[in-house]
């Protein structure tokens, strides 16, 4: 069953420290290889097939067809300090919490296949935009956020077009499939006061935090976007490219399911917290990366690179729900273009063996005084190495490391049910990825 509400749905463009190295929600462990430098080579770097996804016109680069398939595993860990969260009566909603980042695996497998000199197919598939938060069930911002799941899977073909010996040009599809499930908690204590008052709530024991309820939700949808990319050698030890990425807006559609305790079933008389399907719009933000590779010397390779990402689509969040009697849900975002700056380098010890380091700077596009207990997010540092070994001229086997550091976000945000949530949240994560590498 797929199911939505007007309760939870704000995660579907939001994440709560997201464990992965990209700003808010996207997820950039498309390559083990460009990990291994912070992603600094995503559109200039020619070693490794994931350069279908990262910028289609470099396929024309490769002379023979190569595979690779990657396996990330992020590992998260974060914390909330309270500091004087209270519901709509002023009591305490509760104390501290951590370990709400979920521990995540995250695949990706490439494919390019020259078919002359000057034409090359690709194909990719990669997870683009996730999140995997499971919040404790007593922590303060219950009402607000508890379990969230969002998953995407792309599927990229492409096609690479030499145009001339220093400029070549190349364009995807992309087919993306989105898919959530969303958990909170409902307050029926405060949704009673809120509409029957203490006289009718205290006696049959609702009050804030006595009386819990549940909605949980899932949904899923296709669509579709596209990708172009140029790649330009002005000099044979230097390439420069240019990528962007169309945004994808999803329509989401489902079913809102709400558990309600026996105490407060009259509550649901009018119709209001009963099942009922809905639909929601999230239009995932398109990109453009600029980025220069540098054969500094033989063995030395240094990368840079700009990316800026279009949240500025996002500015609110609208779910329309059939029940006539819930309302539509509208949430402001008000997301802003943000942008990452990465560099990085290659260094070849040997035929076999090559290591590589990076460091990269992700903004947040989530302005502070609009953070949700779903958006509690913040920019991030990240510094990665890495290595490969390429045991044979067929085989290349990557591995890699990085060290998400998220600043620490201020929070203080009031939810439907009148609880207001105060604290800090902080967290880092770290991201293992290997990968290989098969050419024919």
């Amino acid at each position: 069953m797929h199911r939505f509400t007007i309760l939870a749905l704000p995660v579907l463009a939001s994440t709560a420290l997201i464990p992965a190295h990209a700003d808010s929600f996207a997820i950039s462990e498309y390559s083990t290889s460009d990990l291994g430098r912070a992603n600094s080579g995503r559109v200039t770097q020619t070693e490794d097939p994931a350069a279908a996804y990262g910028n289609p016109a470099l396929m024309t680069r490769f002379n023979r067809p190569a595979v690779s398939v990657g396996l990330s595993g992020i590992l998260g860990n974060a914390e909330f300090e309270d500091k004087g969260s209270i519901d709509a009566l002023g009591n305490p909603l509760g104390g501290e919490t951590d370990g709400f980042l979920s521990d995540a695996a995250l695949p990706a497998a490439h494919a390019v296949y020259p078919l002359n000199r000057d034409i090359a197919l690709g194909l990719s598939v990669t997870v683009p935009f996730g999140l995997a938060t499971d919040y404790e069930r007593d922590w303060p911002g219950r009402y607000q956020a508890l379990e969230s799941e969002l998953q995407t899977i792309n599927i990229n073909p492409s096609l690479g077009y030499q145009i001339t010996d220093d400029l070549s040009f190349g364009v995807g599809l992309n087919a993306q499939y989105i898919d959530a499930r969303l958990t909170s908690a409902i307050d029926f204590g405060a949704v009673c006061l809120n509409r029957a008052g203490p006289a009718t709530c205290a006696p049959a024991g609702l009050v804030p935090q006595a009386s819990d309820g549940l909605v949980e939700i899932e949904g899923d949808d296709w669509s579709f976007g596209w990708n172009v990319g140029l790649a330009w050698a002005p000099h044979p030890d230097w390439l420069i490219g240019l990528h962007h990425r169309s945004s994808i807006d999803q329509r989401l559609e489902g079913d809102a399911d709400f558990t309600v305790p026996a105490m407060a079933s009259f509550l649901t008389a009018s119709g209001a917290f009963t099942d009922t399907s809905g639909r929601a719009a999230l239009d995932l933000p398109g990109t453009t990366e600029l980025g220069i590779r540098w054969q500094a010397s033989e063995r030395a390779t240094l990368y840079a690179s700009a990316q800026w990402t279009e949240w500025s689509s996002i500015e609110e969040l609208r779910v329309d729900l059939e029940n006539p009697v819930q309302p539509d849900s509208v949430e402001e975002l008000n997301y802003e273009d943000a942008g990452r700056y990465g560099i990085g380098g290659d260094y070849q010890i040997s035929d076999q063996w090559t290591v590589r380091a990076g460091y990269a700077f992700d903004e947040s596009p989530a302005p502070a005084e609009f953070r949700t207990a779903r958006i509690p997010d913040n920019d991030r540092h990240i510094i990665a190495v890495g290595t490969t070994w390429s045991p044979t001229p067929e085989w290349d086997v990557d591995a890699a490391y990085n060290r998400v550091s998220i600043e620490d976000a201020d929070f203080d945000r009031t939810g439907e049910f009148r609880d207001r949530v105060i604290g800090t949240f902080s967290g880092h994560a770290d991201v293992f990825s290997l990968s290989a590498t098969r050419r024919f």
